[in-house]
């Protein structure tokens, strides 16, 4: 019944949000349900990409995890949100997209709850990627650090995902990383390169391939 309940309070923003970012041919089908407690400051521009846009493929705020408190979440798009099929971002996310940056989401792309993504330059994640919870994503350090010379020494680097990746609990992704298909981060990891394997367990802070593994089960 309260799901119930959530889902007519988000009727009138599902509605207007589709309508206001969307191609109308899109729009109409209601692809994007976006829960009535979502922040949204969208001033640059979400796409959607799919060979089959249907109603409800896409679901922001709604799912939720016992661990974890209900908590709105927060879409700031300046850049561009592309969506690439199927996806949910689950309650307390936070997507922030810069003026100059892209993210891409790829099809059947979920976050559990309470993530952070921050792209400035350019994050792209392929297809069957799971997030837990509490996980932060950031291709950029935010802040400029200079040399001698007044050089900026830490600009922001492209962050890659290929498929089927799962990401524990807790885990940190910094910019210039590369992910290989098929691998599982291990909960509170931080991943700062790029050498991993394919078919792997990634873990540690630093974080490398520590074993091999014949893939995971969505």
């Amino acid at each position: 019944m309260l799901k119930f309940l959530i889902l007519v309070l988000s009727l009138p923003k599902v509605l207007l949000f589709n309508l206001r970012y969307l191609p109308f041919k899109q729009a109409v089908k209601l692809p994007i349900f976006i829960k009535f407690d979502t922040k949204v400051n969208v001033p640059g521009r979400i796409v959607l990409k799919s060979n089959s846009v249907r109603t409800a493929m896409i679901r922001i705020g709604f799912h939720e995890v016992p661990t974890k408190d209900v908590s709105r979440a927060i879409l700031n798009i300046k850049g561009k949100l592309i969506f690439l099929g199927d996806a949910h971002i689950g309650c307390g996310s936070i997507i922030h997209v810069a003026k100059d940056g892209s993210l891409i989401l790829g099809d059947n792309f979920a976050i559990s709850a309470h993530t952070t993504i921050n792209c400035y330059k350019s994050i792209s994640f392929g297809k069957d990627i799971q997030f837990s919870w509490d996980c932060l994503v950031m291709d950029c350090d935010t802040h400029e650090i200079y040399d001698e010379n007044h050089n900026v020494i830490n600009s922001p680097k492209e962050i890659i995902f290929e498929d089927h990746i799962w990401i524990g609990c807790g885990v940190t992704i910094l910019k210039g990383v590369c992910v290989p298909s098929d691998c599982v981060i291990a909960a509170h990891s931080t991943i700062t390169q790029k050498q991993f394997e394919k078919c792997t367990i990634i873990a540690g802070a630093p974080a490398k391939s520590v074993k091999k593994i014949g893939g995971w089960k969505l």
